[in-house]
């Protein structure tokens, strides 16, 4: 009986955490406008820059880019990171709903 519960309570503490790991997951991706927006207004700073020849216009150039895709990079690899973890947790829900059958 006592190990009946604490299966069921196992069973419920990897829910809630599947739960709240998709929640994040979609948090997260509902992000993306941000990363999207910062990388818009760079590119438009980055070619007024250039329209006007702006000293060092390159420079700014080359570090706004950067700036963009080391953010992209990174939200990409977070989301990967979430995506991997909650496929973790559904494995080993599947594991736990063959031991208890």
């Amino acid at each position: 009986m006592n190990s009946t519960l604490n299966t069921s309570e196992g069973i419920k503490r990897e829910e809630g955490q599947k739960q709240l790991l998709e929640k994040n997951l979609q948090a997260h991706r509902n992000k993306k406008w941000i990363i999207n927006f910062v990388c818009a207004i760079s590119f438009l700073l980055a070619i007024v820059c250039l329209c006007f020849q702006v000293p060092k216009a390159i420079i700014i150039t080359v570090i706004l880019l950067f700036t963009c895709v080391t953010f992209q990079i990174a939200h990409k690899t977070l989301d990967r990171k979430i995506e991997l973890r909650l496929k973790r947790i559904k494995q080993d829900q599947r594991k736990s709903m063959f031991k208890i059958k």
